[in-house]
């Protein structure tokens, strides 16, 4: 006789299931930020492709692979996330207040390193220093196909934690009442910012319009259709809460579900379903977008022979065909659980730090071997000399 399935009403504490995945929220957190580390990586790999040709074979197959890998920082963060919010070991102020804080350290960071070491040392070497600002925007848009350059992760964190919180969080002030509904109406604030990022990328890929400096470190980073998915699991959790408190359950009684082992892994089974439809899905729009933009069956096969081929489209550049990663980030999902309770707290808070640690070793190592491949004119020991002793005595103020 088959065993009778539970509904999700009656499901608790006390018909639990055994099974827990092996992977804690911190263990994604560690796996992001190697993910974040990879990404540093290829970007270098891919300026020694630039400054030596001859490297371009020995790098292109692996930059490759490291891309596919490095695209996966997001989902890997984003589930953390998810974990400390549904198990309720941060609550939503602390991951609003994390993330907004290293977006806006990232932004002022941004903008004190451009406008002072970038912008500053050109104008130094102008006789007039206000030439400076377009001198290196016209210089960059003249080596950037995409006329952007989005790199501030915490922007896309920051928006995929505020969709979260304004449609499950329980305000006790204000919204109260009927008032939740405008509250979570503010839901499709952080939609409309993500389409509106966007558009200026796509604006900017085509050439229509000209992004100012400041305005890179505010861009969305990952694909649109990463950011859907975690607008979908959102969803999902609300009307999930909606279904399981339709037969008499209340609000605490959903709370203590969400921290059972078979809740858990129904979560994984679903975000590892959406995930790999939202893999296949943006792999078919990258194809049909090329399709249509190229027009001819040679560039349609050239897209499948190499990625470069159709990397400066308009759709690509704005993320579209960036998204296949999460194929084979859905199984890694199915050893998620995000119940798990890590015993050592202080890792998390270490994470970040090692993680940034990390990347300027990485920056400052690459930079090393940069100036070691770049087929610069060697000076001779004497010429050098010289050189440096100039800079040493401006250095000491002499």
């Amino acid at each position: 006789m088959a065993k009778k399935r539970v509904k999700l009403h009656e499901q608790s504490i006390h018909n639990d299931i055994k099974y827990s995945g092996p992977l804690s929220f911190q263990s994604f957190q560690i796996l992001g930020w190697t993910c974040i580390v990879i990404t540093v990586v290829m970007s270098l790999m891919k300026i020694a492709m630039k400054v030596n040709p001859n490297d371009t074979q020995r790098f292109a197959t692996i930059s490759d692979i490291i891309s596919y890998i490095a695209e996966m920082s997001l989902p890997f963060l984003l589930m953390a996330n998810f974990a400390r919010i549904l198990n309720n070991t941060d609550g939503y102020k602390k991951q609003l207040l994390r993330n907004g804080g290293a977006m806006a350290g990232i932004f002022v960071g941004f903008m004190i390193f451009f406008n002072r070491y970038v912008v500053g040392t050109v104008g130094l070497l102008l006789k007039d220093p206000k030439e400076a600002y377009p001198l290196v925007m016209t210089s960059f848009y003249g080596v950037s196909p995409r006329g952007f350059f989005a790199f501030n992760i915490f922007v896309d964190l920051l928006l995929c934690t505020l969709v979260m919180y304004f449609m499950n969080a329980r305000p006790t002030k204000i919204f109260t009442g009927k008032k939740i509904y405008i509250f979570r109406a503010f839901t499709l604030l952080p939609i409309a910012y993500e389409i509106v990022s966007i558009i200026l990328k796509g604006r900017a890929a085509a050439g229509s319009i000209t992004l100012p400096s400041w305005i890179f470190p505010l861009l969305t980073v990952k694909p649109p259709m990463t950011f859907l998915v975690f607008v979908f699991l959102a969803i999902h959790i609300k009307t999930r809460e909606l279904r399981y408190c339709r037969h008499g359950k209340t609000h605490e009684d959903y709370q203590a579900f969400l921290k059972t082992n078979r809740n858990s892994w129904h979560f994984s089974v679903y975000t590892a379903v959406v995930l790999l439809i939202a893999g296949i899905i943006d792999v078919i729009i990258a194809i049909f977008l090329l399709a249509g933009q190229a027009g001819s069956q040679e560039a349609l096969d050239a897209m499948f022979a190499s990625e470069k081929a159709f990397a400066n489209t308009i759709a690509i550049s704005i993320g579209f065909g960036k998204s296949s990663c999460l194929i084979f980030f859905a199984p890694i999902v199915l050893l998620f659980n995000y119940t798990r309770i890590p015993k050592n707290k202080l890792v998390g808070v270490l994470i970040p730090v090692a993680g940034i640690a990390l990347i300027a070793l990485i920056g400052v190592q690459g930079i090393y071997q940069l100036v070691s491949i770049a087929p610069i004119k060697q000076l001779d020991g004497a010429k050098l000399g010289e050189i440096l002793t100039t800079v040493f005595s401006m250095m000491s103020g002499q």
